[in-house]
């Protein structure tokens, strides 16, 4: 003991006194500590100790095995990597469920964790719930397979689908998608030679698909898709032409003529993710079809010209053939058609619309929502037409309402309209609707395939061009057309050379009524030709009223039928002439008893 002391107090006498002790290669200075090199080194270096005294702190790295401090801002940046983690189980990250420990966390296949930083920070997804995206276009991009249904929020862009609901499907094709092309793929042995309107093919994926079939040398020709083109058809189809009676022609194959889907569309509305999942558009989020969703962008309205704006057509027009689907026929159950929706804004549409069966197309409001036609548009081109025009069939239960329709700025040729049909057969055509024809008249019917074209026109303000417009509304249908409700026609400049109301009925037992309608600045408010061997009532008019800018209020042309026009309750107000029967103005003034003319 006498002896460790001994050796001590040399050992702190030598370094006070700065008298070596031990061998050393270099002196060690005053306050200095003694510091062996290490193993296999021979010798002594010194360490001055810092400001703040020991511990002291390695300014080393790994082959300095000595004091090492931590930051006051923790562990140093990639001092931890995922190699110096210990792994858990599959599927697992680590985190505390506790707050005070850490734990392996399971991973269900439905969180999708992997892309959680990626895209979906904020949206707060849950296992078990479906999915809220930012977009249609984002929810493309990911692998949404886990997932029976998904959501979009609001519009990224004005056309990119926000605000929809979507439904995966495992088979079939989507329901807006329809058929571009296709070729006949077996000619078929036919007994009879003609053109047969409105087939329904058979087979395949999809439905609702009507056309033309020319059948010649007892083989068919050509079969030609028509209206909305079908629904959820797939490339590749091969589809079947039946035998029956088309519009009083009878189709008679013994060998069935075939005719092979090519290629379908993209759809507008649905999309197929990064894995190619495919979700279909499903009408969930105010119950009726939204043009946007269809990637409409009504961006044509304070444009200086149609040039300016985007071409909404393709997208009005496909999400009025999606609304067209149903399933099996209405008189056994199914169903079909439905409303669309064009939201507030202007429309810019180049080469028409066609409202397929049992559709309507609607606006918000009267001037809330507008659909302005190209001035490029054809000269015949026909801006909405109501039903297909082309399959000879009645369009029951389609029609136009709470918009506005502005024309083209360019002449026309032939009998052209902001609204046209030959086929509607609807309590309700147009209804609150502001038409601006410009060339164009307002609406034109002609005679219904099917039976009677029940046409009616409520609430409708068609403002004439007083130099250009033809007349304003022309009705040429079988029976029962009707416009009332408080309709108004009107130009805004000097008085109008045509006339607002044009009858021109062609066949017995018509009924047509006219009821509360306003008209100034026109020179013929009601033009009225029965044609020769009518019988019964044919024209009511009550509650029409003009203005001294009405030359004549009515006017029953000479040659038509006597006795089968009725009026009462007729406001004169100025007007030339109440009215005018085969020639001779027979009535002025107001009207208040029942009169037949």
């Amino acid at each position: 003991m006498k002896q460790a002391q001994a050796l001590l107090t040399a050992v702190f006498a030598a370094a006070l006194s700065g008298a070596p002790l031990f061998a050393q290669n270099a002196p060690v200075s005053n306050h200095a500590v003694p510091v062996g090199k290490g193993p296999g080194v021979t010798g002594y270096t010194n360490v001055a100790p810092g400001t703040a005294g020991i511990p002291l702190t390695s300014t080393g790295a790994s082959t300095d095995p000595s004091f090492s401090a931590i930051a006051a801002a923790g562990i140093q940046s990639n001092a931890v990597t995922n190699a110096k983690i210990n792994p858990g189980s599959a599927n697992t990250f680590k985190g505390s469920l506790n707050g005070s420990a850490t734990s392996d966390i399971a991973l269900t296949a439905c969180t999708l964790s992997y892309q959680i930083t990626k895209w979906v920070a904020g949206t707060g997804w849950q296992c078990g719930l479906n999915p809220v995206l930012p977009s249609r276009a984002i929810a493309a991009t990911l692998d949404l397979s886990a997932f029976s249904a998904v959501t979009t929020q609001g519009y990224g862009s004005a056309s990119d689908g926000g605000g929809a609901t979507f439904k995966k499907i495992t088979s079939g094709n989507f329901i807006d998608s329809f058929v571009a092309t296709g070729s006949v793929s077996t000619a078929g042995t036919c007994s009879t030679n003609g053109t047969f309107y409105g087939v329904s093919p058979t087979g395949g994926t999809g439905g609702k698909l009507q056309g033309i079939v020319v059948i010649a040398g007892g083989a068919i020709t050509s079969f030609t898709p028509t209206g909305s083109k079908g629904n959820a058809y797939t490339a590749g189809d091969a589809l079947t032409i039946p035998n029956g009676s088309y519009n009083g022609s009878t189709l008679t194959c013994s060998v069935s003529p075939q005719w092979t889907v090519a290629t379908v569309t993209t759809p507008s509305a649905s999309f197929t993710d990064s894995v190619g999942t495919k979700f279909q558009y499903v009408v969930d989020n105010g119950n009726f079809p939204n043009v946007r969703q269809f990637g409409a962008k009504l961006d044509r309205a304070g444009k200086a010209n149609d040039g300016l704006a985007t071409n909404d057509q393709a997208a009005v027009q496909n999400a009025l053939n999606f609304t067209g689907y149903g399933v099996s026929n209405v008189d056994t159950g199914g169903y079909a058609g439905g409303k669309v929706i064009v939201p507030a804004g202007t429309a810019l549409i180049c080469n028409g619309l066609i409202a397929p069966f049992s559709v309507k197309l609607s606006g918000v409001s009267n001037s809330g929502t507008t659909l302005k036609q190209c001035d490029a548009d054809g000269s015949t081109q026909q801006f909405v037409t109501l039903g297909d025009p082309q399959n000879h069939q009645t369009a029951h239960f389609v029609g136009i309402e709470h918009m506005t329709l502005f024309g083209a700025n360019a002449p026309v040729s032939g009998t052209v309209a902001m609204v046209y049909s030959n086929s509607a057969n609807s309590d309700d055509a147009i209804v609150d609707v502001s038409i601006y024809p410009i060339y164009r008249a307002c609406a034109y019917t002609e005679t219904g395939y099917g039976g009677a074209s029940i046409f009616h026109i409520r609430q409708m303000y068609c403002v004439p061009n007083s130099s250009v417009t033809p007349f304003g509304v022309s009705l040429n249908g079988a029976a029962n057309n009707v416009i009332d409700g408080g309709t108004w026609f009107s130009a805004g400049g000097p008085v109008w050379g045509g006339q607002a109301i044009l009858q021109n009925t062609n066949g017995p037992a018509v009924v047509n009524r006219f009821v509360d309608i306003h008209c100034e600045n026109v020179t013929v408010c009601a033009y009225i030709n029965t044609p020769a061997g009518g019988n019964g009532l044919m024209t009511y008019i009550s509650g029409m009223v003009g203005n001294a800018t009405v030359v004549d209020l009515i006017q029953r042309v000479t040659g038509s039928t006597a006795n089968q026009l009725k009026v009462e309750l007729i406001g004169g107000n100025g007007s030339n002439c109440t009215v005018r029967n085969a020639g001779s103005c027979v009535a002025t003034g107001n009207i208040i008893d029942t009169t037949k003319y």
